[in-house]
């Protein structure tokens, strides 16, 4: 190979970098495959799944409202203990986990999300409150949703009843 053919390879290649160069800056389509195609197909068929996930939230909260009447027709029917057993069914209960490094936000999530409490915020600034702040004994405790927030943090920090 002689020297100005290799000169001549190298302008060759430098002129196609700069024209991919300009062709990208000023978005000049140039053959190339575009993303947005493929990425709103992909939008598309997840909000298609995020539909019917909605409809079968939305048929599954229909039937647990219809179980839910069910139960408390049957329980208007029968006589006064079983509708204090039944008060007592409703209460939830679930083993939360507390591990090394989980922070009051992480903690408050979990009870909100297992129905234990009902706003996670209010038990976050309990247990960021200074007689709670720092003292997260970890463990599996069983709560439920008939204790207080005051109860519930009580427990999971081991500070005296």
């Amino acid at each position: 190979m002689n020297k100005s053919s290799i000169r001549s390879f190298g302008v060759a290649i430098f002129l196609v970098g700069a024209m991919l160069a300009l062709a990208s800056r000023f978005d000049v389509n140039i053959g190339l495959p575009e993303k947005d195609s493929s990425n709103q197909q992909q939008v598309d068929e997840l909000q298609n799944k995020l539909n019917q996930a909605n409809q079968e939230i939305a048929k599954l909260k229909k039937q647990v409202k219809q179980v839910h009447t069910t139960e408390e027709t049957t329980a208007t029917n029968s006589s006064e203990p079983s509708v204090k057993e039944d008060i007592n069914a409703d209460d939830t209960t679930m083993t939360l986990q507390i591990y090394s490094g989980i922070t009051p936000y992480i903690v408050a999530q979990k009870l909100e999300d297992g129905g234990i409490i009902s706003n996670s915020v209010e038990m976050e600034l309990l247990l960021a409150n200074a007689k709670y702040a720092r003292s997260l004994q970890i463990g599996s405790y069983e709560v439920n949703s008939s204790m207080s927030l005051e109860e519930i943090a009580k427990l999971i920090t081991g500070k005296k009843q």
